[in-house]
C-alpha cells in the first residue's frame, strides 16, 4: 500500500462554495480514472478559530481541504498523477503553489 496526502488551498478568486462543489465532484474523476485506488478521504476544513481551547489555522494563511489517498502501489499513484483528466479536475479547483505534499505511513493507535 502506498498512501500519501495533499493540503492544500483553493485557487485565488474561487469563492468556498464553488470549491467545495469542485472538490465533492473531483471524487467521480478519481473513482473513473485512478488506478489501484483503495480509498480516497476528502476532509474539508472548517473555518474555526478554536475547538475546545485548541488554536486552528484561521484568517488568510488557512487551508481549505486534506485529501488522503491510498493506493495499492506507489506506481498506481504516479500513474493517476499523470493521467490528463486527473490532472484537468484537480487544476480546476487546487492552487498548487501552496499545496503540501506528503508520502505518509499511516498507522491506527486506536482502536488498535
Amino acid at each position: 500500500m502506498f498512501t500519501i496526502a495533499f493540503l492544500f488551498r483553493r485557487k485565488p478568486g474561487l469563492d468556498r462554495e464553488a470549491f467545495d462543489a469542485l472538490y465533492e465532484a473531483h471524487r467521480e474523476v478519481m473513482i473513473r480514472e485512478a488506478r489501484g485506488l483503495v480509498s480516497y478521504v476528502q476532509c474539508p476544513a472548517s473555518a474555526v478559530a478554536q475547538i475546545g481551547g485548541i488554536a486552528c489555522n484561521a484568517g488568510p494563511t488557512v487551508y481549505d481541504a486534506l485529501s488522503i489517498y491510498t493506493y495499492r502501489s506507489e506506481e498506481d499513484a504516479a500513474h493517476t498523477t499523470r493521467l490528463a483528466a486527473v490532472a484537468a479536475d484537480s487544476e480546476r479547483f487546487i492552487d498548487f503553489d501552496s499545496m503540501i505534499t506528503l508520502a505518509v505511513a499511516p498507522r491506527t493507535v486506536y482502536p488498535g
